[in-house]
């Protein structure tokens, strides 16, 4: 039996709120891994993710709060821009 989230799929259409909720949950927990990164000295580079989002010093609570805030956002915006690049491109598929 289908249900509504397999005949959207099947249909060749992504919904556009899960993949921004899909983008917000991995841009989050992204940036999360890479401050704790950062701030106990486990990967070199993981400060320049965290310096994408925020000017704060990197192991700071400031630079977590917005960076954060800001990653999550960003996350948002990339998961819908692509569920709606996805949709608008599928005609392609056909």
């Amino acid at each position: 039996m289908a249900t509504p989230a397999d005949t959207a799929v099947l249909g060749g259409r992504l919904a556009v709120r899960r993949c921004a909720a899909v983008g917000v949950i991995v841009f989050g927990v992204l940036f999360l891994l890479c401050w704790l990164g950062a701030t106990l000295g486990w990967l070199n580079v993981s400060h320049m993710y965290v310096s994408l989002f925020t000017n704060a010093p990197v192991a700071s609570l400031a630079a977590f709060g917005a960076g954060l805030c800001w990653s999550v956002v960003f996350g948002g915006v990339v998961g819908a821009l692509t569920a709606l690049a996805y949709n608008a491109l599928g005609f392609l598929g056909r």
